[in-house]
């Protein structure tokens, strides 16, 4: 097993890269970019970045990504937030060779995905209160769930990042404005419910470090979700999922949107799509993806 590093600096000066992902049997880092229609791939012994896919038609907005170790698979969400659409495309994570994508949504965009344990895609759309799902196995896709309790509001995003729960029974969906955690059974098609949350508090109006859930990801039975400026650890205490204590840490670095999950190390990718999409500031350079230090929150 190579060396893990704890800093990986991206080259490009104009990416806002947003979405990360880790092959564990290659080794390498995914980072998609919301400007530029690119896709690179980092060493994680060298640090070297390649050019991974570089998108040649309409420009899509690169954003959540996930690596399917054991089908050799890098699902990517890309979208085009000036029509509204977006759709997820799936890749061949060794040679680079697009298999195939599924345009799922007009009126919306697709933003993050989770992959279960068949190798199905869950998708969702910050603009609409839809959940997708896509097999390539079948070449099936479509809508999994639509409920209008994760409606964002008008302007805003909804729904964001997206995980499975270890026991691989229930979907999560971080929800950012405001800021608030939904639960959907997998099997079942149960009612979609807000995930009760005590201790620290989830949502902080006013907070610029605290601006919302974005990427979420478990490791073991913890899961952290991402905001801007720092991290939260949701421990469940519902055996069902639908009741966690919130415990917040600031980051090192802010500017943050996802996670990947690497040798049971959360590691972070500093995009600055908050100071440079929404604040409409200059992004503070260099983008870069890094460990954020668990220890923190014990």
């Amino acid at each position: 097993m190579s060396e893990i590093r704890d800093v990986y600096t991206l080259g490009s000066p104009m990416s806002l890269p947003e979405g990360v992902a880790f092959d564990a049997k290659t080794r390498r880092f995914f980072a998609t970019g919301l400007l530029g229609g690119q896709i690179t791939q980092i060493d994680a012994a060298t640090g070297v970045e390649t050019l991974f896919h570089q998108n040649e038609g309409d420009a899509l907005q690169f954003s959540g990504a996930k690596v399917d170790v054991e089908r050799r698979r890098l699902w990517v969400c890309g979208s085009d937030i000036s029509v509204p659409r977006g759709g997820v495309s799936v890749f061949d994570v060794d040679t680079g060779a697009l298999l195939h994508h599924f345009p799922l949504v007009r009126g919306g965009i697709c933003n993050d995905v989770c992959l279960d344990a068949a190798g199905a895609a869950y998708v969702t759309d910050s603009f609409q209160p839809v959940i997708f799902r896509v097999d390539l196995a079948d070449g099936s896709s479509g809508e999994f769930v639509r409920d209008p309790q994760m409606a964002a509001p008008m302007g805003q995003f909804g729904l964001n990042g997206i995980a499975i729960t270890p026991d691989g029974a229930y979907l999560i969906g971080g929800f950012t404005s405001p800021s608030k955690l939904f639960l959907i059974p997998l099997a079942a098609r149960g009612a979609v419910q807000e995930i009760a949350l005590s201790g620290d508090p989830f949502a902080v109006p006013g907070d610029r470090h605290f601006t919302g859930a974005d990427g979420i990801i478990f490791i073991d039975e913890t899961l952290y979700v991402v905001n801007d400026g720092g991290v939260q650890a949701v421990d469940f205490t519902a055996g069902d999922y639908s009741a966690g204590r919130v415990k917040n840490m600031l980051a090192p670095e802010p500017g943050l949107t996802t996670a990947a999950v690497v040798d049971g190390e959360l590691y972070v990718i500093k995009s600055e799509v908050v100071m440079a999409m929404h604040m409409r500031q200059p992004p503070r350079l260099p983008f870069k993806i890094y460990r954020f230090p668990l220890a923190a929150f014990a």
